[in-house]
């Protein structure tokens, strides 16, 4: 039987493997392109669970449509072609008509309706409700990754370790240990020909770690189906005029 201890904190390389969940996988933040009319480019990751493959941009405008990005990675076949570009790509799926693009829905509008802090798993994702958090959360991933030098990423290491362990007796004594997960998160669908601005734009939109991330399926593929059994779909972002 496994049994969580409130007072066990598994050990500190165990509690820091959780991390990620709460500073950014890339170190990237999105950029204002001063030449180009002070427009924003973001970082954003393509994930193929079907393939267990994944695809990072590091600039992405957001004016961009998500269709452009997505015919030059992979593109339509041609006449006479029978095989697209990509070699993990067995079944010659990933042709940019056949996909279907996701993002996941981390925080709900119902979860800002109450007025208590939510208690939220160690393995979720925590919104950031107002501009001084986010710079708090940014400046503690700078300390984090040294950049403050080694007094400061020992402060913020300290810190950190303290939230995920108020995290967890939190969780455990709501629902009893651990392992009780939450439940997988929904999902929005998105229309290709939508700019990433529009996606951004979505009221049901969080962006973990700075790091926009999308998730893409064949249609067809198993996978997909098995996808929308589990995690629900509960709308889509429509492209919009200008």
């Amino acid at each position: 039987t496994v049994k969580d201890d409130e007072d066990d904190d598994e050990g500190n390389e165990k509690m820091e493997a959780v991390w990620h969940h709460h500073y950014p996988h890339t170190g990237q933040l999105p950029k204002r392109q001063v030449q180009n009319g002070g427009k924003w480019t973001w970082p954003v990751l393509f994930v193929y669970p079907s393939h267990h493959q994944s695809d990072f941009i590091e600039k992405f405008g957001e004016d961009e449509i998500i269709a452009y990005r997505m015919a030059e990675m992979f593109p339509e076949q041609e006449d006479g072609e029978t095989e697209t570009e990509m070699p993990w790509d067995y079944n010659n799926e990933f042709q940019c008509s056949n996909l279907a693009v996701y993002f996941e829905v981390h925080c709900l509008d119902t979860d800002l309706d109450s007025k208590r802090k939510p208690i939220i798993h160690p393995d979720s994702v925590e919104r950031l409700n107002d501009q001084g958090a986010a710079m708090r959360f940014y400046e503690s991933t700078r300390a984090l990754k040294g950049d403050e030098g080694p007094e400061m990423a020992t402060v913020a290491r300290c810190m950190e370790r303290k939230h995920l362990h108020h995290q967890r007796k939190a969780w455990i004594k709501k629902h009893g240990s651990l392992w009780a997960k939450p439940d997988p998160c929904p999902v929005v669908q998105v229309h290709p020909a939508a700019t990433l601005g529009q996606v951004l734009r979505s009221k049901d939109m969080v962006v973990p770690n700075f790091l926009m991330t999308l998730t893409v399926y064949p249609i067809e593929h198993p996978a997909h189906k098995d996808f929308l059994t589990k995690q629900k779909c509960i709308g889509i972002v429509e492209p919009k005029e200008a």
